[in-house]
């Protein structure tokens, strides 16, 4: 029975990489600290400007007076997200680090990278997105799909919904809600947990069949 077919487990039914734990302790973290931040701030008093870009540091005159913690948060998410209140979640009267579809993402990511410590392991990333569907449906899928574009019609089937939100939003064809924010970014934030988690224990079990392979050329008589 080769390599390919015993995973290495962490506990039951979950598969042991080092570098997904690091990943997914890091993911969890960050996203707990987005939820955290407005709570370690007094009742209703953060709300950030109406004018906020992405990519751009732009409310740090907002955080001046926060506590290093808040500070070191709200900061890391300017950089990354727009922070409009009007697309963002409130806790404690306060508005979150990052809007409601950012913060859907990162939650959700989570989840992404746990499923890619439950399902089959393969050494190949395609393989490994592939593994995600039941043993049915991958059944179906080998009969009528490469496996490679199949991993791809998974990835892409997850990024749309968000670019769909996005882009009609964006070119002023409609205004997304708080709702559909969280949902699209749903799918968004579990299938690139999917593809990261899965690049890790694909690295993972290709390094394992690397080793099986070693030891028996070693084992052979010569």
């Amino acid at each position: 029975m080769g390599l390919s077919t015993v995973p290495v487990r962490l506990i039951s039914g979950m598969t042991w990489s080092r570098a997904l734990a690091a990943t997914f302790v890091v993911s969890m973290v960050w996203t707990l600290s987005l939820f955290l931040a407005p709570y370690t701030l007094e009742p209703g008093s953060l709300a950030l400007s109406y004018e906020g870009g992405a990519n751009t540091l732009d409310n740090a005159a907002s955080y001046a007076e926060l506590n290093p913690f808040a500070q070191a948060v709200y900061y890391l998410s300017d950089i990354q997200c727009h922070q409009l209140p009007y697309r963002s979640m409130f806790l404690n009267g306060n508005q979150m680090p990052m809007d409601a579809r950012m913060t859907s993402i990162y939650f959700f990511l989570n989840l992404g990278l746990l499923t890619a410590a439950v399902i089959a392991p393969a050494s190949t990333l395609s393989q490994g997105i592939v593994n995600v569907l039941p043993a049915r449906a991958r059944r179906w899928v080998g009969d009528h799909f490469r496996v490679d574009l199949a991993a791809f019609l998974i990835i892409l089937g997850s990024l749309l919904p968000v670019a769909v939100d996005g882009f009609t939003q964006l070119f002023g064809l409609r205004e997304s809600t708080n709702v559909l924010r969280v949902l699209t970014g749903a799918f968004t934030g579990w299938g690139s947990g999917l593809l990261v988690g899965v690049m890790l224990t694909s690295m993972k079990q290709l390094e394992l069949e690397f080793r099986a392979s070693r030891s028996a050329q070693a084992a052979q008589p010569r």
